[in-house]
């Protein structure tokens, strides 16, 4: 996941609703350390935390994530939104030979994964 990006919409989130970093990680269900660590200084975040961190922030609850880079490809509040994004980037085959084979355009493989709920 891009810490950066994180921080960004952290940032965003506690200035458009006024909440202080404690609020805010009660809210999220992280400690303070890991909220002030986020925003001010460039130490390693787990992704795991970063996730947790997105959760109050989006109001989504699933995503598509690459499982080698960990970008984030997709959003979606269902599964079975990303099911159909994952479904539309596919290549289906238009011979009669190659009717079952479906390709991605992306290249690496990719992993639905639920977001912690925030409460």
């Amino acid at each position: 996941m891009n810490r950066n990006w994180v921080c960004q919409q952290v940032a965003a989130y506690l200035e458009a609703n006024h909440l202080t970093k404690v609020g805010f990680a009660n809210k999220a269900g992280v400690s303070e350390r890991t909220v002030r660590r986020l925003l001010n200084s460039e130490e390693i975040i787990s992704n795991q935390f970063l996730i947790k961190m997105m959760a109050p922030i989006r109001s989504v609850r699933f995503m598509v994530v690459g499982l080698n880079s960990g970008k984030i490809y997709y959003c979606g509040y269902h599964h079975a939104d990303c099911t159909r994004w994952i479904n539309d980037q596919a290549i289906h085959g238009r011979t009669a030979h190659s009717y079952k084979k479906i390709r991605l355009n992306i290249k690496e493989p990719m992993i639905i994964q639920h977001l912690p709920s925030a409460s």
